[in-house]
């Protein structure tokens, strides 16, 4: 008798033990979002169908199908195959947004996915320059952010968003001055607060975590210059999410703004190990371009030159593919270095024909300064 209830009560516990509870929409949610920053973008695009499929009335899910084909045009900005598919998407989401917002003027959520849709369509618009409409868009998310802030301060998400305001608002005009004079209608910006409300989010948020340290790894990578807290951002990033080529280019990165070159190097070419085995999101030739270029940079930091030329010739090669009008950041430094690398091999008149090119081309950064010095003085 004992034996058999013994029986009964261990079948229970296994039975038991294999219950599954049904996720809550905060969870599916937060595996939907892992599943964008590790590309995985089908399992994510099932997971927010699902939502979706559960509540037809939610502006959630069909939000984060949208951010799935935001990232996909993430990784490969100079590809507008997408954007149609990507603004049909975020016209979905005000759609909801807007059907919710009539039954309940002072929903938060709602007014937080439809602020949301709307930033990143003027996000994707001012990629394509396409600087009015961006303009429009960003006025009215941030409109229904704020308003979303003042009806619940405590949500994080929101706070993000507003933030990443702050800050633009205040750099973006003196970077772009043709978009100076559509600021007229946006409130002053304030960088350093806005800093500081992106950090916030990236600490206490709900969903907006992931997507703050990339923000904050972006900042300060490429506006900020304080690589330091780059590579702290970037560094946690790549440990959560090393499937991400955007999160371990800008670790790398960092890496080069520190002067670490031995460990950019190594990082330079575990990408290009990628490259070469087609992993996914790791296939674009603009990665394909940059992880070369900074192969070689880092070969040439390092005093070892002879190795430099195989990966200065296919970054070459690649630009001269991408950037036909030679109107590209990456045009010019690739002919920096291409002079200087002719330079070390005692090609003189290759090595001006390049630093001459530099000059014909935009002045990006120190470009110009950099070309006529090695004009006037052979780099060594």
């Amino acid at each position: 008798m004992f034996r058999i209830f013994s029986l009964i009560l261990i079948t229970v516990i296994l039975l038991t033990s294999q219950i599954i509870y049904p996720q809550t929409k905060d969870e599916k949610i937060s595996k939907g979002i892992d599943y964008i920053y590790h590309i995985k973008f089908d399992s994510a695009q099932m997971v927010f169908n699902e939502i979706v499929a559960t509540n037809p009335k939610d502006p959630a899910g069909y939000f984060f199908l949208a951010m799935v084909d935001w990232w996909r045009i993430n990784l490969n900005k100079e590809n507008d195959s997408l954007d149609k598919i990507f603004f049909k998407k975020a016209e979905k989401v005000v759609e909801i947004a807007d059907e919710r917002l009539d039954n309940n003027d002072r929903d938060d959520e709602a007014m937080f996915y439809k602020g949301g849709a709307l930033g990143y369509s003027g996000l994707v618009n001012s990629l394509r320059e396409n600087w009015l409409k961006a303009a429009e868009q960003g006025k009215e998310a941030l409109n229904l952010l704020q308003e979303a802030f003042e009806i619940n301060p405590g949500n994080k998400d929101v706070i993000f968003g507003i933030g990443m305001y702050n800050y633009f608002a205040e750099y973006v005009p003196d970077k772009y001055p043709v978009v100076k004079p559509l600021m007229l209608i946006f409130p002053k910006g304030d960088k350093n607060k806005g800093l500081m409300q992106i950090k916030e989010s990236s600490q206490d948020s709900k969903y907006t975590k992931a997507e703050a340290k990339y923000v904050l790894a972006y900042l300060n990578l490429v506006y900020e210059k304080n690589y330091t807290e780059a590579e702290i951002y970037s560094k946690m990033l790549n440990e959560e999410f090393p499937e991400n080529p955007i999160f371990e280019k800008y670790l790398y990165n960092s890496y080069n703004g520190l002067g670490k070159w031995d460990m950019a190097l190594t990082g330079w070419k575990k990408i290009l190990t990628k490259i070469d085995s087609n992993t996914i999101g790791y296939t674009t030739l603009n990665l394909k371009r940059e992880a070369n270029y900074y192969t070689a940079l880092c070969l040439l930091r390092l005093n070892r030159f002879n190795e430099a030329g195989e990966y200065i010739k296919v970054a070459e090669e690649i630009t001269k593919i991408l950037d036909k009008e030679n109107e590209y950041a990456f045009s010019a430094f690739i002919y920096l270095i291409s002079g200087m690398y002719n330079d070390f091999q005692g090609n003189r008149a290759s090595a001006e024909n390049y630093y001459e090119k530099v000059l014909q081309m935009p002045n990006f950064q120190n470009s110009h300064s950099e070309a006529e010095k090695f004009l006037k003085e052979a780099y060594k």
